[in-house]
């Protein structure tokens, strides 16, 4: 084999993305990529789940080998980090890289990466590179989240999108006709994460981003919430105040193991409907009670 890379693999903390990135780069690093997280094993404690991204750094073979890639581990302390050193041989990793993004269709939306492009056709374009901060589509709760706007939203209503991550659900909701979005996070890198791709999209000035401290929002004609089980349960009664009562909840990020208990805590606001599946992930939704 003719090494001509060593790949570096991490899960990387989002609070700590733009750490990693400065320390891979002053380490020689010729290339590196966030991902999301293949989160279909569950394999990590529940709440931290969604605060990870795949990080992959390359380094050219001429200027380090493979017992320099793990020094750099252990001095970065690392361990803990699921790291893995693999030896690649030269092809183009940029395109490698490029063709795991493609543009994605979600019924009249496309998600549309700079590298690649939807039909002539297309009748909406959300514009959006694989970032630091969680949401490209690629993922089944993202999916699942996008084809729910794409066949509830009417036109003018007021989204509010709880743990927006990359912001491309409100931005989707924006695109597909909603008045106004609110992006709601705990991470104040995904807001600006957010900001710039509504920027790049057009619809910047009908985005208001928040953390959830801070959330002065009218109350949502549609909420969706791609975040997890375990936040999903303790925030019930927060995201059933920010439903107008007829409006609509979406929630995602949910193992259909942990449905029964999403549902038993959503069913005192919600009229529930029957869950939607995409691969090991479910997403319940249904319409806000009256005086509840």
């Amino acid at each position: 084999m003719n090494i001509a890379w060593w790949q570096l693999s991490l899960q990387v903390p989002a609070d700590s993305a733009a750490k990693v990135e400065t320390q891979l780069l002053e380490a020689g690093a010729d290339a590196i990529t966030f991902m999301e997280l293949d989160t279909s094993e569950a394999l990590f404690i529940e709440g931290e789940l969604w605060q990870k991204s795949q990080c992959q750094a390359l380094f050219a073979a001429q200027n380090h080998n493979e017992a320099s890639i793990h020094a750099l581990i252990n001095m970065a302390g690392w361990q803990n980090h699921g790291a893995s050193v693999q030896a690649l041989e030269d092809q183009d990793w940029v395109s490698s890289t490029q063709a795991q993004f493609p543009a994605r269709q979600f019924g009249k939306l496309w998600v549309v990466p700079s590298w690649d492009h939807a039909p002539q056709d297309a009748r909406y374009e959300l514009h959006l590179d694989p970032g630091q901060a969680f949401g490209t589509g690629a993922h089944p709760t993202t999916s699942r989240c996008l084809h729910f706007l794409e066949s509830h939203i009417q036109g003018n209503e007021y989204i509010v999108d709880y743990g927006c991550g990359s912001g491309i659900l409100a931005i989707a909701a924006l695109l597909l006709g909603a008045k106004e979005a609110y992006g709601i996070d705990t991470d104040p890198n995904a807001l600006q994460v957010a900001m710039d791709n509504a920027q790049r999209n057009g619809v910047a000035e009908r985005l208001r981003l928040s953390l959830p401290e801070a959330t002065p929002t009218p109350l949502a004609d549609i909420l969706v919430a791609n975040i997890l089980a375990g936040p999903l349960l303790s925030l019930a009664p927060t995201l059933a105040a920010l439903t107008r009562p007829g409006g609509w909840i979406a929630l995602s990020g949910i193992l259909h193991s942990q449905e029964t208990d999403i549902q038993n805590a959503y069913a005192p606001y919600f009229n529930l409907a029957a869950p939607q599946h995409e691969e090991d992930w479910s997403l319940l939704y249904g319409q806000r009670k009256s005086g509840d």
